[in-house]
């Protein structure tokens, strides 16, 4: 907030409206803990936050941010979400610098460094769980068909309140597309809101998110 001002001020807003007392939250791509340190606040302790975040130096920052802030109500999970449980490929061009991690796709080259992650269904990750997650947000880099196809029962569970990001040269890197995303989204959810880098508020409509170019968007979303 010292940075950046009232950074993503509507998205946290709208996270902390579903982050009921008492509620499980899942913050996929928690970064060094935003989001998860809102959410926290939000549940109390008689709820939760299950923050993913695979980049190695950021893990570290992450777990500084819930130690400092005495989140005990967090569970940290130094991991990737994807299709199917595994091993997969982290890519960090910067090993300090903390933003567009991703899973090795098709902007992967011979200068970039990677590192070997842990990749996890959400579903499996959540356990007996995923029937009751109340909000999960998710910033995977392009890499979110992948990890919402594991994330089924989450999705299906009809009261689970999304924040997901769209940005569409990196779906296409990842081998999916911003209709994909959209399309698979709109099986279980209704999209509520879009929402560009500046804030401004568009129609919760493909076309917004089509039809916009390389450019990325936050989307809000709740169960049909």
């Amino acid at each position: 907030m010292f940075l950046y001002g009232d950074f993503e001020g509507t998205e946290l807003r709208f996270a902390r409206e579903h982050s009921a007392p008492g509620a499980l939250v899942l913050d996929v791509g928690a970064n060094i803990g935003l989001y998860t340190a809102t959410c926290a606040r939000a549940v109390g302790a008689g709820g939760a936050v299950i923050a993913v975040e695979p980049g190695p130096n950021t893990f570290t920052k992450l777990t500084t941010t819930c130690a400092r802030l005495w989140l005990s109500n967090v569970e940290l999970v130094h991991a990737a979400a994807g299709p199917v449980n595994g091993v997969g490929r982290l890519v960090t061009s910067d090993a300090n610098h903390d933003v567009h991690q991703h899973l090795a796709d098709a902007r992967t080259d011979h200068a970039t460094a990677t590192t070997p992650v842990t990749v996890v269904r959400l579903d499996d990750l959540c356990g007996d769980r995923a029937s009751t997650v109340a909000l999960m947000k998710m910033d995977v880099e392009g890499h979110e068909v992948g990890a919402l196809a594991g994330a089924e029962r989450i999705l299906a569970n009809g009261h689970a309140a999304l924040v997901i990001e769209f940005l569409a040269s990196a779906l296409s890197a990842a081998e999916s597309s911003s209709a994909e995303l959209w399309t698979l989204l709109s099986r279980t959810h209704r999209c509520t809101g879009v929402i560009t880098q500046d804030s401004s508020m568009l129609p919760p409509n493909q076309a917004s998110v089509l039809g916009r170019g390389d450019e990325p968007f936050n989307t809000f979303w709740l169960p049909n």
